[in-house]
């Protein structure tokens, strides 16, 4: 343990004050802060808040910058003949029965919304059957996988890319362990971790969750990008000769994972990513919608838009921005690379204003009733401007 150096590098990236107790602690609480505070890059931490201030003076409406996808480019399982929808299944078909296709999902939340303190995927949803969310979805890749074997004639798996927290890695590993991964091969179910960033109050300084212990969140689901990188699954996948990947959210009841013919779909348009969304059902529904801003594809929140551009309406009366995002989307593996090797610092941290649990200056603990500090996270949908 060498504290002059950790001093040092507290003093000179303003963070000092993370050892404002040091001398309350014992031998396991300064040894449990050291090793958190040996894992934080100071530096990059400061960076990341600067380019989240940088990006206040950009906050407002977008409506003038503002532009539907081309029409070319989206589909309708409303609006496509049967004919066109049972071709691109067919395609999707073939590329899972030649193992080319993935499943990653989203699961780093807990599920503290639906009143349990345990990660999201592991929720029974009160179905007759008793069914969780992972058990749902792991039935569905069975399913699948048969399916394509039906079509083709030939038998592939799906391997299943589980991105978890800090928090819910371990549980979702036993779980999976208990239930034997619900009939799936275990080496086709791949669990890892995303990473975690300091939460900071509003002027830049990390917060302290207790005298010894750092306040820290999820990097976001954005984060995916780097945990790809870090976790070598990019060069798993590559092993597998994997090509296209599904990528959605653990609470997402009604997903149909690698869903063939929304592949066969991507695939045809020769696309980087793609974007499975609903038909808004209200103007002002709350939910952000895929659109163009300043030529790049982009997810838009609801609440960056005024009524007016919300109401905007097509010839034919339907709404003109209508894609309602539900963080269910496709990807080349090609393109998970180069955003991983080549965007991944490109892509900002958004701020999420949070009522952290922290200590005063007396290091009593703090329930605080208004946002007193700041999570910085990605969004997995940003990556949509770096596609062609």
């Amino acid at each position: 343990m060498n504290l002059d150096n950790l001093k040092l590098k507290l003093r000179q990236t303003g963070q000092e004050h993370l050892l404002d107790f040091w001398d309350n602690l014992n031998d396991q609480e300064r040894a449990s802060l050291y090793k958190d505070l040996e894992k934080i890059n100071f530096e990059e931490v400061n960076r990341f808040f600067a380019r989240c201030q940088e990006q206040k003076g950009s906050e407002g409406k977008l409506d003038d910058i503002l532009e539907p996808l081309p029409r070319e480019l989206c589909g309708s399982i409303l609006q496509t003949p049967e004919e066109q929808i049972k071709k691109y299944e067919k395609a999707g078909l073939v590329q899972i029965s030649n193992g080319k296709v993935a499943v990653l999902l989203l699961a780093g939340g807990q599920g503290t919304r639906l009143g349990v303190n345990y990660p999201k995927g592991m929720y029974n949803v009160q179905l007759p059957s008793g069914k969780t969310l992972y058990q749902l979805q792991a039935e569905r890749i069975l399913k699948l996988e048969e399916l394509s074997e039906k079509v083709t004639g030939k038998t592939a798996s799906i391997p299943w890319y589980i991105m978890t927290s800090e928090a819910t890695k371990e549980p979702t590993q036993v779980f999976f362990d208990k239930h034997d991964y619900f009939g799936l091969q275990k080496k086709n179910v791949v669990i890892f971790e995303q990473h975690t960033l300091p939460c900071m109050t509003f002027d830049g300084k990390i917060l302290l969750e207790k005298q010894y212990k750092i306040a820290q969140a999820p990097d976001g689901n954005g984060g995916l990008y780097r945990a790809l990188g870090t976790s070598n699954i990019l060069e798993d996948m590559d092993a597998r000769g994997i090509k296209h990947v599904h990528a959605y959210c653990v609470d997402n009841i009604l997903v149909k994972l690698a869903d063939p013919v929304f592949f066969g779909f991507c695939m045809e348009k020769g696309a980087d990513c793609g974007a499975k969304v609903v038909q808004k059902a209200s103007p002002t529904e709350a939910v952000g919608v895929v659109c163009k801003v300043n030529g790049h594809y982009q997810v838009v929140e609801y609440s960056e838009i005024t009524t007016k551009t919300a109401e905007r309406r097509n010839a034919d009366g339907s709404l003109t921005f209508s894609a309602g995002n539900i963080c269910n989307h496709y990807f080349t593996v090609d393109f998970l690379k180069a955003i991983v090797r080549e965007h991944e610092d490109d892509l900002i941290h958004h701020v999420a204003r949070k009522k952290i649990p922290t200590i005063d200056n007396n290091g009593q603990p703090i329930k605080p009733t208004i946002p007193n500090g700041m999570k910085m996270e990605k969004f997995v949908f940003d990556v949509f401007a770096f596609a062609r």
